[in-house]
């Protein structure tokens, strides 16, 4: 066998690939051209050319590098032809960032990974730990009409709007936000559909009894028929406080069957508190025993005409 030539036997050591594919050298020189000459202990020098540095047409070599700093690229071709081994910076510089985006979101999603381990446990051990009666702050998340949502961070509560006003007729907007803290208690829960009741200690002592405590049995008052039910008629003693005249409590003139045909919404009339329970939070109030009484209380005044 014939022996190789040194040209031969160097040209053959250019193709051979003994390097990995990203190499790292040493800036030699930058040519006019924008070339950029790379030593990294190889037999021949490494090349750049200005179209493998940068996709931007506008970017230079030289804003960024110098002779004697040390660069990173791609092996394209160990031969480019000329002797010299054909370098991609461009291609490395996508690659590098493709691989730090991958490893960014391999990152984060082990993070997140971790995060969601970490409060599935909490949960757990929220529902481990809940007992009737415990106190929580939380954040009100929504505003119904029968009441509101509470976000207790690793649960959510309603409290019902009977919890949180004592006055049924006014509305949660006009004392509760969306997002406000709010400090509730654990009325009710149940595991396994995941639902929590919940009471809130700041609604107060019912203001039914400060008002109810100003009147006693046999006190005249003077109300306003509220509204009407099958068994009698509410009258407002005054706001927040209300009695029931019962439909055999109107008069003892006749048998009423229904109160809306001896009385009208809105009307003013006098009532006896002929009892009041304060369990039961009920006042109950006849316009019968005033009849027949002095014209400041006199019932005839207020009874509809009979019709003949």
């Amino acid at each position: 066998m014939a022996e190789k030539n040194f040209e031969e036997l160097y040209n053959e050591s250019l193709n051979t690939k003994k390097f990995n594919k990203t190499v790292t050298g040493t800036v030699i020189q930058i040519s006019r051209k924008g070339e950029i000459f790379v030593d990294f202990k190889y037999k021949a020098d490494g090349i750049i050319p200005i179209r493998e540095y940068s996709d931007d047409e506008n970017k230079n070599p030289r804003d960024e590098f110098k002779p004697g700093d040390t660069i990173r690229a791609d092996v394209l071709k160990w031969n480019d032809g000329l002797g010299n081994v054909l370098l991609s910076y461009k291609n490395y510089k996508k690659r590098e960032e493709a691989e730090k985006e991958k490893a960014l979101k391999i990152k984060q999603a082990k993070e997140i990974e971790a995060q969601k381990k970490e409060r599935a446990k909490n949960i757990q051990d929220f529902w481990n730990n809940i007992k009737i009666g415990k106190t929580y702050t939380g954040t009100i998340s929504k505003i119904a009409d029968y009441g509101i949502f509470v976000d207790l961070g690793l649960a959510k509560g309603l409290a019902h709007k009977s919890e949180l006003l004592w006055d049924k007729n006014e509305k949660l907007e006009n004392k509760f936000n969306i997002n406000d803290e709010i400090e509730v208690k654990i009325k009710d829960f149940d595991k396994e559909e995941k639902r929590i009741s919940l009471e809130y200690p700041l609604k107060g002592e019912n203001p039914w009894f400060a008002l109810a405590d100003k009147y006693k049995i046999t006190d005249i008052v003077t109300c306003k028929v509220a509204k009407f039910a099958s068994f009698g008629a509410f009258l407002e003693i005054e706001k927040g406080l209300e009695g029931l005249v019962h439909n055999s409590e109107i008069t003892g003139l006749k048998r009423v069957i229904k109160a809306e045909d001896e009385l009208q919404l809105g009307q003013t009339v006098n009532a006896k508190i002929i009892n009041i329970d304060r369990e039961k939070l009920k006042i109950s109030l006849s316009i019968k025993e005033l009849e027949g009484t002095s014209a400041e209380y006199g019932y005839e005044e207020y009874i509809k005409p009979t019709k003949g």
